[in-house]
């Protein structure tokens, strides 16, 4: 089977970081690019810091392109789980040799995707300022997307509320109302989902069974990005960007329910929510895909086959 050719807009972030590992290091990828956004820190520290991974696992053929500095229509508000670099706890990863291609984000994605020789699919796991800016810019190329597998929002149940707002969707809800309203297939892959797929004991123990070099560097990862969980929720560190990355690889590994998402732009609490429409009571065509379950353990099983490798 062939791979599928996969675009990462990302803001690493030691999540990121991990699904860049994955698209390089699966088979059932072909990672066409990387490009960097603003986030969970400015975008010259995420910029640096994918440099730095794709150094560090040998993706140096794969061209990263800086995005957008600044969300599209508010200040900047910096994520805090991953630290002020965006990925502390990694004083060992490689100065990169590598540079980022002389090009924007948004114009570089709409240069690779003129080039694919078929449509591609598009993971975006960080704000989608630069996904919003190229809907505006390149209306004309969106047919070159396949899909997109985003990592944003939250959908809770009553009996598992925790909190309304995710931060890719808060960080820049206008890019995010852009990219729901541009009639592109969108999986969105939320926080509901992404908080059953922590990183507990047992996965420790089985991380550090496999005893390669790129396992003990995500060991550390995972030590350093559970402190936030850990100190706020009582639980391990989510792998919510690796999610993402693996439901492109195996769209089987969630279990999705079609809704009308709109953004709540005004609320003092509510801001940046994801609201969905599951039953169609305002009338609304859907425009996502809204992951509502998924196989852990199939997940995990794709998250160690890539630390073998």
């Amino acid at each position: 089977m062939k791979p599928t050719k996969v675009i990462l807009d990302c803001d690493p972030g030691h999540d990121d970081a991990i699904a860049l590992l994955m698209a390089h290091k699966l088979p059932e990828v072909e990672l066409l690019a990387v490009t960097t956004v603003c986030g969970n820190a400015p975008l010259a520290k995420t910029t640096a810091n994918a440099l730095r991974i794709m150094e560090l696992i040998g993706a140096t053929d794969v061209p990263i392109a800086a995005g957008c500095v600044s969300p599209i229509a508010r200040p900047l508000v910096l994520g805090t789980a991953d630290g002020p670099s965006g990925l502390d706890g990694s004083p060992y990863l490689p100065q990169p040799t590598i540079k980022p291609v002389d090009m924007h984000a948004v114009d570089f994605l709409a240069a690779v995707l003129r080039e694919a020789e078929e449509p591609v699919v598009l993971a975006p796991t960080g704000p989608l300022t630069n996904v919003g800016m190229f809907v505006l810019k390149y209306p004309e190329l969106l047919n070159r997307i396949e899909k997109v597998v985003l990592m944003g929002g939250a959908c809770y149940r009553r009996d598992e509320y925790i909190t309304p707002t995710e931060f890719n969707i808060f960080c820049d809800p206008e890019a995010a109302e852009i990219v729901l309203t541009s009639g592109m297939d969108i999986t969105m892959v939320g926080l509901d989902v992404t908080m059953r797929v922590v990183v507990e004991e047992p996965q420790y123990e089985a991380i550090a069974g496999i005893n390669t070099p790129l396992a003990r560097v995500v060991e550390d990862w995972l030590k350093f990005y559970e402190k936030l969980h850990r100190g706020q929720m009582g639980i391990g560190g989510a792998l919510h960007d690796p999610l993402v990355l693996a439901a492109v690889i195996d769209p089987e590994i969630i279990e999705t329910r079609e809704a009308h998402v709109e953004i709540d732009r005004t609320g003092t609490h509510t801001f940046g929510a994801t609201v969905a429409d599951f039953w169609g009571l305002r009338g609304l065509a859907t425009n996502a895909k809204v992951a509502s379950q998924v196989d852990s353990e199939k997940f995990f099983s794709m998250f160690y086959k890539s630390l073998e490798m």
